[in-house]
């Protein structure tokens, strides 16, 4: 059975947007996993930053404390202080948590390191880049993210 001529016109007339509608969808189905993955990618590094400053807060805890244990004259405040301070890092979720608790928690954390170097009276800093004393700090690379 052959098609009508108008049929054929109006499939001639409405081609470009019929192309258009499935390269949209293409563009969208393609476009979704590639946000996906690049999605999983950044919440891995992500994970990894927080994990490691985390990990900085918890050791520098462990290690003043078995500092302090060892002098007589260590106000019991900064142990205190110190013991909040692990306490807090092993609370902190393990998990990918959807809420914005672990930010805030992330946050005290923060505050409660400031405090416990304010303390000691020591000059310390989180750095999330190792990178030689004597060095320079490097410019950021466009390709690369920062927070």
């Amino acid at each position: 059975m052959e098609r009508d001529i108008n049929e054929v016109f109006d499939d001639i007339a409405l081609a470009e947007n019929r192309y258009q509608k499935i390269g949209f969808t293409r563009g969208f189905s393609l476009g979704e996993e590639t946000g996906y993955k690049e999605g999983y990618a950044l919440g891995l590094q992500r994970g990894a930053q927080i994990a490691s400053e985390i990990g900085f807060y918890k050791g520098f805890a462990i290690a003043w404390m078995i500092v302090l244990e060892g002098e007589e004259t260590a106000k019991q405040r900064k142990i205190n202080a110190l013991k909040s301070l692990q306490e807090m890092t092993e609370s902190f979720p393990h998990t990918n948590i959807q809420d914005d608790e672990s930010v805030s928690k992330l946050l005290k954390i923060r505050a409660k390191f400031k405090q416990v170097i304010s303390l000691l009276n020591v000059e310390t800093e989180y750095v999330s880049e190792m990178r030689p004393t004597n060095a320079q700090p490097q410019q950021p690379r466009p390709d690369e993210l920062s927070f």
